[in-house]
């Protein structure tokens, strides 16, 4: 009996640690949550720079048509709610930079600038937007005799379409199709007055940088 209970006892000692150690809370392994990817932000005023192309329609002078390469700049405001992103754009385009067939005869003109302030909505597609646009334009028209050459500046209207894609947070680039209508000018020279119109078809490419 005597050698029972100090059997007794160490036993209940090594039995102690192990029911601690099944009582010990089990280590959750750490499951991440899933975030939903943040959509593009098309908020903000933007700078940009654009090149292209010029396609001139000329209404009372010998030579009809006439083919420019385009360069210039443009600063705008977008605001967004939700999908739809409206916004702001003034631009001007330097107009000349290319060379164009001689005059058949008659009066010849040409383009020598054409800016544009214009409203822009449209909807976005995460990092894809397309809009539609139309405002105001002003631009300079050039006429010429032969011996003579006169200048006279007009204002009219744009209108128009682009898409523009998000490359980064704050770089985008843009193509953009801009159909600008400057009416009639009259234009006196020593053989009488001619009264000269233009209409253009603009299409530009872009990169605009947004703060």
């Amino acid at each position: 009996m005597k050698r029972f209970i100090p059997m007794v006892g160490l036993l209940a000692l090594l039995a102690v640690p192990a029911m601690a150690a099944d009582r010990r809370v089990p280590v959750q392994q750490y499951q991440p949550t899933y975030s939903q990817p943040r959509a593009y932000n098309w908020n903000g005023l933007y700078v940009g720079a654009h090149s292209g192309a010029g396609f001139d329609r000329f209404q009372g002078v010998g030579k009809k048509s006439r083919s420019e390469v385009l360069l210039g700049g443009q600063v705008g405001y977008n605001l967004q709610m939700g999908g739809l992103v409206t916004g702001l754009e003034a631009d001007i385009s330097m107009n000349g930079l290319g060379k164009g067939a001689k005059r058949t005869g008659g009066t010849s003109a040409d383009m020598r600038y054409v800016s544009t302030l214009k409203a822009r909505a449209g909807f976005a597609f995460d990092r894809f937007l397309v809009y539609g646009l139309g405002g105001v334009a002003y631009g300079s028209l050039k006429a010429s005799d032969g011996l003579v050459s006169k200048e006279k500046s007009k204002v009219g209207y744009v209108a128009g379409a682009g898409a523009e894609y998000g490359i980064t947070d704050n770089l985008s680039a843009k193509l953009e199709y801009n159909y600008v209508s400057l009416g009639k000018q009259n234009f006196q020279f020593a053989n009488g007055r001619t009264r000269v119109g233009v209409n253009e078809h603009l299409v530009k490419a872009g990169l605009n940088y947004r703060f």
